[in-house]
């Protein structure tokens, strides 16, 4: 199953500016939108916070509550441009911002990326060295090919804690993993081995670490891990909990005492069937799995979760999940577009991007109105 990436800006029509309305006193709270410049290809919410990549790579804070935006200084968007194509990944805690700039050029998906932290209203400067990595087809593999090179990957943020991935791998073995702390002046090294990669999501204090080669910022890396798992590890870098995963995960997120694992299986071809499973990191136990219907091509790999809702998109529509009955809600039209979405404790941030180099926008509805759709 061919995996969509944040490497490559997969823009569609446009996500259509409407959120399905719930009675009451919900029906009088507005959707607020944000005109963007440029599309947007990646995204993340802390607080009352959104930072935003641009599909020029230049990255932008927004605060929902305020309506203010700080664009993040330097030269960041343009190191990397006469390499290839590409745009990459972005994290907020508090007033710090981490990004990753990843160009992709050729057939094997060669890949170089710079890893950068700003301060709100500061400029970006960057941390550690330039990475290079790319994949060998392989004939008959099902799942591509073998990568090779040093990697930067699942940039996290929440309250306090901003942390990445990054490790080197020889022929998709992986080598020199390590969870690392983003500071102001360096990478602060709090895990390393196997249980290292990849930085999948940060909350109230806690990272969680997605043990699979389908969290791996490239296409179709093989071979794909059979036994995948999932880390949780405080931000000193203790081991906290590890939930075992199945074969069929693809995405995870984390919210309080519980991860939220985004599956995809193909009962036949040309079918897919997803769920949502719910599990308590802290004994392990599979709480939940609810089914959703997402069509029948494949969702962004990432979800986003917060408390008892989560948000996936699916091939036509965006959907949101109450994550204690299972109420699978079609909030608003999807069009794919490789963005992740973003929950937070103000609601729910989603990208429209309406063709692909016009202007982009983000929608924000307040949790209220969620609340009221799932109620």
């Amino acid at each position: 199953m061919r995996r969509l990436r944040l490497t490559a800006l997969l823009l569609a029509p446009a996500l259509l500016l409407f959120f399905t309305e719930a009675g009451g006193a919900a029906s009088t709270q507005r959707n607020t939108v944000k005109k963007t410049a440029k599309p947007i290809s990646a995204l993340a919410m802390d607080g009352s916070r959104v930072a935003f990549m641009r599909e020029d790579r230049k990255v932008v804070v927004w605060n929902v509550s305020t309506g203010a935006t700080t664009i993040v200084k330097g030269t960041y968007p343009n190191k990397g441009a006469t390499f290839g194509t590409g745009a990459g990944e972005v994290a907020i805690a508090g007033k710090r911002v981490a990004l990753i700039t990843r160009f992709v050029t050729g057939n094997s998906q060669q890949a170089q990326e710079r890893l950068y932290t700003a301060s709100l209203g500061g400029t970006a400067h960057q941390l550690g060295k330039l990475t290079n990595h790319y994949t060998n087809p392989q004939d008959g593999e099902p799942d591509g090919g073998l990568s090779s090179g040093s990697w930067i990957g699942g940039a996290v943020g929440s309250g306090k804690v901003l942390a990445v991935s990054t490790w080197k791998s020889n022929d998709s073995v992986p080598s020199q993993q390590r969870l690392s702390l983003v500071t102001p002046t360096g990478l602060h090294s709090i895990v390393t081995g196997e249980g290292a990669i990849v930085a999948a999501s940060a909350n109230s204090g806690h990272i969680a670490v997605f043990n699979s080669t389908q969290a791996w910022p490239a296409d179709e890396v093989s071979p794909t891990t059979t036994t995948p798992s999932v880390d949780i590890y405080s931000s000193g870098g203790s081991l906290l909990g590890r939930v075992a995963l199945g074969s069929s995960a693809v995405g995870l997120a984390l919210s309080g005492d519980e991860i939220v694992v985004l599956t995809e299986t193909m009962p036949q071809p040309g079918s897919l069937a997803a769920a949502l499973q719910v599990y308590d990191w802290k004994t392990g136990t599979l709480v939940h799995t609810w089914p959703v219907a997402v069509g029948h091509v494949p969702p962004v790999e990432r979800i986003a979760v917060y408390g008892q809702l989560a948000a996936v998109e699916g091939s036509s529509r965006l959907h949101l999940v109450d994550l204690k009955t299972g109420k699978d809600d079609a909030i608003a039209p999807s069009s794919r577009i490789g963005c992740p979405t973003a929950l937070g404790p103000r609601g729910l941030v989603y990208a429209v991007n309406p063709s692909f180099n016009g202007p982009g926008k983000l929608v924000f509805v307040p949790m209220a109105k969620l609340l009221a759709t799932v109620g």
